[in-house]
């Protein structure tokens, strides 16, 4: 058996080998390609005989994490490398690619129709304009490829498969939830690199049988010059110059960054690192087999030196510097679960002239050798570097020396985060790039979210912009705002919404006891919440006071409420309804009660005492609690809060999100009946389409409840901007900052800037958002504020 595998394996080599001599050799563009043929699932055959599969990598916060989650990181890391076996092969892909040409400064964000075409046109304009202040104008990608040998791609199937649910799962533990590409998107991958800066436009009906191409014919440029001015270190692809460059010598200490500072580079360029694992025994025995000689080299040294009459005790420094390296390594390898891999690293750089990439080459070796790494061009060799670096999984050029696991692992492909969602919002430029930060939160497992910073940290800047952004990209959607200070309601009527003043005297009105809308809901469901909902009302209402309601007290609401739907027979009830039901009840709690909601039934306050005539039918609707003060306040989010929850239900059966945001949200959490109710909200909202925001300048008040806290944790959406000293304790320990990313938020940064967390995302952000009419409909400012209104009513200064 073990001699029939054996000629198998020499019979393939052999194939691969012409095949790879026929493409060295190759005439034409299309078969200068490296490989055979891909399938719609994603595999490709790259050699007769030789199969490979690719994932794409999502960013990682990586080097901005705590020490220790570093290391964490780095071992779950080593056992990804670990886990490939002798008779397979893998491939790590980072590349910069650029956007085409006619996408950069002029992309369209949002879409300029309807009412709001004269925002989404100017909030397009200055997000192109910022795109140029980056390297936006380059997308960054990772994939992981992976290789075996087999007979045909239906044996390699499920081979390929295993190895890729290991490798899905094992990057899992880093929070990298990678995914396999199909046909088409290794395609894309492909022609990224063929046809730097063009996008493909690909179906699978263009390789039919009656149209005579394959996908090598869609892929392929049009040609490939591999002596440009007669020079045999570089290529052009159509009019792209491209030169491959080889990481030849290694420093005997790696730091993390090594990789990371090449990829940070503004400049379209593609690192690929190939390796190939070595079977154990054959490792040991290959390392030993060099010691042996090496101690070879030292006994005939000695004899020399004792020949000529000299201390045989000294040995050529670069002999002896060996020797301790290979005891090392062996070490390593028997005592310290480490595996050996032949090892290929590659750099391949873009540039539309000859001058441009020798400038962009020397920044590449520049940046290797301050990283204890040279890079060399391929002379002769760059068409079979330029097949080494697609994303195919195979190595053309041969390896270069030997790795283990740990320095393999160090090169780590996670460099300055990006967050770049197609069709998402934007909440700024990345701190470290530059680049535009836009995050649809539709995407995270739990888009809910909270906004945190002090007075003039920019923190309702951010929430406007992005409440504006929510409005933009997402017209299907509706959007309500709880508004404590009167601020946003500029906002929300250029954008065609409505603005619901609560406040004694004012025409709108909200029944907390109104159900019309979750009639379909079963009554026992409705009554069940509707109870909880005035136990909150019932907390608010003594909320000044340090008393608690007893289980006597929630008895007699739950009591009251129930008895109240009952007198209507049918008809809402109103807060006038529940109060004589209290009243007539014989227990001393039920008159207390009654006595704190007399002041919501009758008099000033009494705007609460009527059925809801404030409707929710504009895209965008403000409640505005300005007027509103103490208790009153909470009383009021509590009762708009049941609209909300009333409105989330109906949109949810017509298949729409809700957008709640909700300003000072710290007042939710004065009382545990209040922080029950709203964390029973909270948690039924995300089954319901919701997609709530909390914000708040208080964050110790808000952390320093338990039930608050998981809420957070829950959250995969969280803005903070500058936090007070306290503050920025209290969220690093919650959030486990490391010193790095607190900070982004300490009392050093400008305003607008800070840190954003969405999933497994962690971007430092700044924002220099220019003036205009989004920015006077963003801004908060006092002294700018007043002065836009001075000029609306004609005044000078």
């Amino acid at each position: 058996m073990g001699r029939r595998v054996r000629r198998q394996e020499r019979e393939l080599s052999r194939a691969g080998e012409d095949r790879r001599r026929a493409r060295a050799a190759a005439r034409d563009v299309y078969s200068a390609i490296g490989y055979e043929a891909m399938f719609p699932d994603g595999i490709c055959e790259v050699e007769e005989g030789l199969f490979s599969m690719s994932l794409e990598l999502p960013d990682i916060s990586y080097q901005s994490a705590r020490e220790e989650t570093q290391r964490a990181m780095f071992s779950a890391y080593c056992q990804l490398w670990d886990y490939f076996g002798a008779d397979s092969s893998a491939q790590l892909t980072i590349a910069n690619s650029p956007l085409p040409a006619d996408e950069i400064g002029a992309r369209s964000f949002f879409r300029e129709e309807g009412e709001t075409a004269a925002l989404a046109r100017e909030y397009n304009r200055i997000l192109n304009a910022k795109m140029r202040e980056g390297v936006s104008n380059l997308v960054r990608r990772r994939w992981l490829t992976f290789s075996v040998a087999s007979t045909s791609a239906e044996a390699a199937a499920p081979r390929l498969a295993r190895m890729r649910n290991d490798a899905v799962q094992t990057l899992a533990r880093i929070r990298c939830q990678a995914r396999q590409l199909d046909g088409a998107e290794r395609l894309a991958a492909i022609s990224s690199q063929l046809r730097p800066g063009r996008r493909l436009a690909f179906d699978w009906g263009m390789v039919a049988p009656q149209t005579g191409l394959r996908t090598k014919d869609i892929v392929a440029p049009s040609s490939i010059d591999l002596k440009p001015g007669g020079s045999p270190a570089l290529m052009r692809l159509d009019g792209t110059w491209c030169q491959v460059l080889t990481l030849r010598r290694f420093g005997s200490e790696l730091g993390d960054r090594c990789i990371a500072d090449v990829i940070d580079l503004p400049v379209p360029l593609t690192v690929s690192l190939h390796v190939q694992p070595m079977d154990r025994a054959r490792a040991v025995a290959y390392v030993k087999q060099r010691i042996a000689w090496m101690d070879k080299e030292i006994i005939d040294e000695q004899v020399r030196a004792v020949k000529k009459g000299y201390d045989y005790d000294i040995l050529p420094s670069e002999l002896k510097y060996s020797k301790e390296e290979a005891l090392d390594l062996l070490d390593h390898l028997q005592t310290k679960n480490q595996r050996l891999f032949l090892y290929a690293g590659l750099v391949a750089v873009f540039a539309s002239s000859r001058e441009e990439l020798d400038d962009r080459v020397v920044q590449v070796v520049s940046t290797a050798r301050r990283n204890s790494i040279d890079a060399e061009p391929l002379a002769y060799r760059q068409l079979q570097g330029l097949n080494s670096v697609l994303p195919l999984g195979h190595n053309h050029v041969g390896p270069t020396r030997m790795m283990t696991t740990a320095q393999v692992a160090v090169q780590m492909p996670f460099a300055t985060q990006e967050l770049f969602d197609e069709g998402g919002g934007y909440y700024g430029q990345n701190k470290q790039s530059s680049n535009l930060v836009l995050c649809d939160r539709k995407r995270l497992a739990s888009p809910m979210g909270y906004v945190a910073g002090k007075p003039g940290s920019g923190k309702s800047f951010s929430v406007k912009r992005e409440i504006e952004n929510t409005i933009l990209a997402h017209p299907g959607d509706q959007v309500v705002v709880f508004d404590p200070a009167g601020e946003y309601s500029p906002l929300v009527e250029a954008n065609g919404g409505r603005v619901l003043r609560l406040a004694p005297g004012a025409d709108t009105h909200l029944n907390p006891l109104d159900m019309s809308d979750v009639a379909h809901q079963p009554p026992a469901v409705q009554m069940a919440f509707k109870i909880d909902a005035v136990t909150a009302l019932s907390s608010a209402t003594m909320a000044e006071g340090s008393e608690g309601l007893t289980e006597a007290d929630r008895s007699v609401i739950a009591r009251c409420v129930e008895a109240a739907y009952a007198a209507t027979a049918g008809a809402t009830p109103t807060l006038g309804d529940l109060y004589n039901q209290l009243r007539a009840q014989p227990e001393r709690e039920a008159r207390d009660m009654a006595l704190r909601y007399e002041r919501y039934v009758s008099g000033a306050m009494s705007f609460f005492n009527h059925q809801s005539d404030a409707g929710f039918d504009r895209r965008v609707t403000c409640v505005e609690f300005k007027d509103l003060g103490g208790s009153m306040r909470t009383f009021g989010m509590l009762a708009a809060l049941e609209a909300a929850r009333n409105l989330m239900y109906r949109n949810f059966e017509r298949g729409v999100t809700t957008w709640l945001y909700i300003d000072e949200v710290q007042s939710l959490f004065s009382h545990p009946a209040i922080i029950s109710y709203f964390s029973r909200f909270w948690a039924e909202g995300r089954k319901f389409n919701l997609i709530c925001t909390g914000i708040t300048q208080n964050s110790v008040y808000m952390l320093g409840h338990q039930e608050a806290r998981n809420l957070i944790l829950n959250s995969d959406f969280i803005l903070l901007h500058k936090q007070s000293p306290v503050d920025r304790e209290a969220w690093a320990e919650l959030l486990d900052l490391s010193e790095q990313e607190e900070g982004f938020i300490d009392e050093s940064v400008e305003a607008g800037e800070g840190l954003l967390v969405a999933g497994a995302a962690r971007i430092p952000i700044k924002d220099n958002f220019p003036r205009g009419r989004l920015y006077d409909l963003f801004n908060t400012k006092p002294d700018e504020v007043a002065e836009l209104r001075r000029a609306a009513r004609g005044e000078g200064r």
